[in-house]
């Protein structure tokens, strides 16, 4: 099953690399030496690290899920507890999304289109994918939506904190 999930990725991605650039039949052989790394073991090897993250970060939230069961103590433990609640709160807000993100690449590897950016479909680097192994986007394209977002939200402007337009001395 393997070898025809890495066969499908290889020929999905020639594809999809056609259609992206018609008559560049270079760029299609590029592209191709681009995932050829991917062998059937390299991905059966990827799968079972996604699956084992997946599982890692379930059991954490399980875990936490039952901590979170026990309120005793006075109302300094109690405190304590509820900002420990509010960082949980945060992390497995974090942990959804990572989950979603891994639960993509592991979808990605089912359908044979594992290690193609989903917007350019172009072959994201081998050095991204072993770095973060349910990386959506190459690097490229990642670095452009973050200069977006960067441009969109400027930041606040603290600069007329305690200026109340008086100006003078009273």
């Amino acid at each position: 099953m393997t070898k025809k999930i890495s066969k499908n990725a290889a020929v999905t991605a020639a594809k999809s690399k056609t259609k992206a650039a018609p008559g560049k039949t270079g760029g299609v052989a590029a592209r191709a030496r681009d995932l050829s790394w991917l062998t059937p073991a390299k991905i059966k090897e990827i799968r079972a690290d996604l699956v084992g993250m997946r599982d890692d970060i379930l059991h954490t939230v399980r875990k936490h899920q039952v901590e979170e069961g026990v309120d005793n103590g006075d109302s300094v433990d109690q405190a304590s507890q509820s900002i420990e609640k509010e960082l949980m709160f945060e992390l497995s807000d974090n942990e959804r999304g990572m989950l979603d993100m891994i639960d993509a690449a592991i979808r990605k590897i089912d359908n044979g289109t594992y290690g193609v950016c989903e917007a350019t479909q172009k072959p994201i680097s081998r050095a991204r994918l072993e770095a973060i192994p349910y990386a959506r986007y190459s690097i490229e394209y990642q670095n452009q939506l973050e200069n977006k977002t960067g441009e969109a939200e400027p930041g606040l402007d603290f600069s007329t904190i305690g200026d109340f337009g008086g100006g003078g001395e009273g």
